[in-house]
């Protein structure tokens, strides 16, 4: 009788230690699937911004706890990442290069002298295209050259530093940037020659003058406003040759004449000497072209 009761004993135990068990098993489950399901949806959201995609949100978490706390925060980071993505549209390349150089203080007034070369492109006959239509239409085909140009600038290593109504300025640095200026003008030539012959009607074309040296580049403007661009004599006369440039005609200074001798994919025709304001003598100049006419191709861009 002793050992029957002793048994039961034992048998109640290991029953209710069984149930015990299944059910801390159970509840185990159950709030890991708790924990781990929104960690999930967090770590899904994450991948899609990671691949571009700013639209994701993680949905489906609604528990007060810090998890949910979590899923909101990164929500809102995703909006802000978006319109940061969406500001550095506005900015050129050298801005956001010193965004990322900046300290905590952020990026200062001033500027260092850097060696560059200034190209600015002209779109001749726009005024009158726009004149006679719709605004819509004006500033769609604005757009619609820009950005061959821009995919140009940067297929030949340059920089878009700002758009100036139907004139874009970019710049270019490196060793070869005499090089890559001309060849991005003389590309957006071919570009803005084919696209002339399939739109025949809107009678535009492009003059560009290219200069290079001394700049100062850096934050211009105020505290609560700022620019990052690049100033100096050589910018005003790259300028001023797109002034000169009739259409279809690319101007380069002697400066950059001078590092393009020797190089036999360029023909360069020296032009009457101009004066220019600012400057006290005449100023040498070239008209570029290729030496080998080259196929033109437009860039696709999807829409």
């Amino acid at each position: 009788n002793a050992y029957f009761a002793v048994g039961q004993m034992i048998r109640s135990l290991g029953l209710w230690l069984a149930v015990g068990l299944a059910a801390a098993a159970i509840g185990a489950l159950v709030f890991a699937f708790r924990i781990s399901r929104p960690i999930l949806k967090i770590g899904e959201a994450a991948t899609e911004v990671g691949h571009g995609n700013f639209r994701a949100r993680v949905e489906g978490v609604t528990s007060r706890d810090e998890i949910g706390d979590l899923a909101g925060r990164i929500n809102t980071m995703i909006v802000q990442i978006n319109e940061r993505f969406q500001l550095a549209k506005f900015v050129s390349g050298g801005t956001m290069a010193a965004i990322q150089k900046s300290d905590f203080e952020g990026v200062k007034l001033g500027g260092e002298r850097r060696e560059v070369a200034i190209l600015f492109a002209d779109i001749r006959g726009y005024t009158a295209f726009s004149e006679s239509r719709d605004p819509a239409m004006v500033v769609d085909v604005l757009n619609y050259y820009f950005q061959r140009m821009a995919d140009l600038v940067a297929l030949n290593h340059g920089d878009i530093d700002k758009y100036v109504g139907d004139q874009i300025m970019a710049t270019f640095h490196g060793a070869d940037m005499a090089h890559d200026s001309t060849a991005c003008a003389l590309a957006i030539q071919d570009v803005m020659i084919e696209l002339a012959a399939e739109h025949e009607e809107w009678k535009l074309d492009i003059g560009i003058g290219v200069d290079m040296g001394e700049v100062i580049m850096g934050a211009m403007g105020s505290k609560q406003r700022m620019d990052y661009t690049v100033v100096g004599a050589h910018v005003t006369l790259a300028a001023r040759l797109c002034s000169y440039a009739k259409a279809r005609q690319t101007i380069i200074s002697d400066s950059v004449a001078t590092h393009l001798s020797g190089r036999g994919d360029f023909h360069l025709a020296a032009m009457d000497p101009i004066k220019v304001k600012g400057k006290s003598g005449e100023l040498k100049v070239f008209s570029v072209t290729r030496a080998v006419p080259a196929t033109p191709t437009l860039i696709t861009v999807p829409k």
